[in-house]
C-alpha cells in the first residue's frame, strides 16, 4: 500500500515463486519475462500484472528469515489491485469454474480476526547496540567512516499465533503516512511500515527521495529544530549526495531541491528531499541494485559501512532491504523496509535502527530506536 493509501495490491496464493539464494535483478527480470509469455491471465490487461517481492539486505543468512530467498518474488494466483479509484482482479491459469467459485465467495461474511494478547516484550541486544555506536563513533574519529546505520531488535511474545488478516486490516486503516507491506512465506511473515521510497520508475521517469535525520514529533517546535540541527542536516546531505552519485550513470537529468523539507509521521519528523529525473536506458530492478543500500540504511562510504554492519550485527535479512513490484513494462516501485518485524508462531521479532555520525551519543541513539519500534508495537495492539 502506498503512503497516500490511494493504491494497493493484495495477492492470494502463489502461482509462481522466485526463491533463490542470490540477489540478481537480471535473473528476476528473465524469469518474469518467461512467466509473462507462458501464463494465461484472465481479468486485466498484462501491464497491470505485478510481480511482488524483494532482495535481502545482504548475502548472508539470518535465521529470523529462514525460508525466504535472497531474491524472493511472488506472482499471485489471484491479484486484487486498487488503482485510480478502481478495483482490478486478475486470475492466473484458472478456468471459468474456478474463477466463478472465487467470485461467489466475495459475498460471504467473514468475522474480523482479533489480535492475540501480548504476553511480554524484551530488548534483545540493547547493550550490544550501545557498544556498536561507541565503536562506530571511534571509527569516524579515525577517518574510517562518515556515517553508518545501526539496528537492534526487540522480541514480543503473543498469547497465540497472529492472523495476518488482522494486521492487514490495521495497516489499511492506520492514518500514518507510510507504506505498508506484508510478505508471507510458509510459517513466517515479514511486515514493514516505512516512509521511505527507494525508487519508482514509470515510462522512463524516476522518482526517489532522501529521508535521513529524525526528531520526535513530541518535542516542542520539533520541525523548526530539526531543520536547524547540524547533526541531522549533515546526515541528510550524505544521503542526498550518495543517491545523486548512484543515479548519475543512468540519468541525464536529475532534479534535486537545494534544501530539505519535513516529512511528518505520527511519531517522528524526518528531513526529506524529493528527487526526480529521467532515465536513459535502464529499468527499476537495475536502479534498485545500484542504489541499495542508500546511506539512509547502510552508511557512507558504502563498502566500509557494509563491512562495519556485517562485523557489528551480522546479516539483516529483509530489514533495510528493497521490497516492491515490477510490472510487464519493467516499471515498478521499491521501498526500503525499515520499522519492521518477522512473525513466526507466537513470537514477533521487531527491527529498528538509526543513523550514526561522529557526534552521535549512544544513549540518545538507543532512545531513538525505541521510538522507532512504536509503529510495529502499535500494529500488534500494544498501547504506545
Amino acid at each position: 500500500m502506498t503512503k497516500e493509501k490511494d493504491e494497493w495490491l493484495l495477492g492470494l496464493g502463489a502461482e509462481k515463486l522466485i526463491n533463490v539464494n542470490h540477489r540478481s535483478p537480471s535473473y528476476v527480470n528473465q524469469v518474469f519475462l518467461k512467466m509473462l509469455s507462458t501464463c494465461t491471465v484472465t481479468g486485466i490487461t498484462p501491464n497491470l500484472i505485478r510481480l511482488f517481492g524483494g532482495f535481502q539486505f545482504d548475502e548472508g543468512t539470518n535465521e529470523d528469515f529462514a525460508g525466504f530467498g535472497h531474491s524472493h518474488f511472488i506472482w499471485p494466483k489471484i491479484q486484487v489491485l486498487f488503482k485510480s479509484g478502481c478495483y482490478y482482479l486478475s486470475f492466473t491459469n484458472m478456468d471459468e469454474d474456478e474463477i466463478a467459485a472465487f467470485l461467489a465467495k466475495l459475498d460471504d461474511s467473514v468475522p474480523a480476526a482479533e489480535l492475540p494478547e501480548v504476553i511480554d516484550q524484551r530488548n534483545v541486544d540493547a547493550e550490544l547496540f550501545l557498544a556498536n555506536v561507541s565503536q562506530a563513533v571511534d571509527a569516524m574519529a579515525a577517518g574510517q567512516l562518515t556515517k553508518v546505520v545501526l539496528s537492534r531488535r526487540k522480541k514480543v511474545r503473543l498469547a497465540a499465533a497472529i492472523d495476518n488478516s488482522a494486521l492487514i486490516r490495521r495497516g489499511f486503516h492506520d492514518q500514518e503516512f507510510s507504506y505498508f507491506v506484508l510478505l508471507e512465506n510458509n510459517d513466517r511473515t515479514y511486515v514493514s511500515k516505512t516512509p521511505e521510497q527507494l525508487v519508482k520508475v514509470t515510462a522512463q521517469k524516476l522518482s526517489t527521495n532522501a529521508i535521513a535525520g529524525t526528531m520526535s514529533s513530541r518535542l516542542e517546535n520539533a520541525e523548526s529544530l530539526l531543520l536547524q540541527d547540524e547533526k541531522n542536516l549533515k546526515e541528510h546531505q550524505i544521503v542526498v549526495s550518495s543517491i545523486e552519485e548512484d543515479l548519475e550513470p543512468y540519468s541525464s537529468e536529475l532534479n534535486i531541491p537545494a534544501a530539505p523539507g519535513i516529512l511528518a509521521n505520527r511519531y517522528f519528523y524526518h528531513l526529506y528531499t524529493p528527487i526526480t529525473g529521467t532515465i536513459d536506458e535502464s529499468d527499476v530492478l537495475t536502479l534498485t541494485q545500484a542504489m541499495h543500500p542508500t546511506p539512509a540504511l547502510g552508511g557512507f562510504p558504502k563498502a566500509a559501512a557494509a563491512a562495519f554492519i556485517q562485523q557489528a550485527e551480522g546479516n539483516r535479512g529483509f530489514y533495510g532491504a528493497p521490497l516492491g513490484y515490477i510490472d510487464a513494462n519493467m516499471d515498478g516501485e521499491f521501498i526500503v523496509a525499515i520499522r519492521s518485524m518477522v512473525l513466526h508462531g507466537d513470537e514477533a521479532v521487531l527491527y529498528a535502527g538509526c543513523g550514526i555520525v561522529q557526534d552521535s551519543r549512544p544513549e540518545e541513539e538507543l532512545h531513538e530506536t525505541e521510538i522507532k519500534f512504536k509503529p510495529m508495537l502499535q500494529l500488534l495492539g500494544v498501547s504506545v
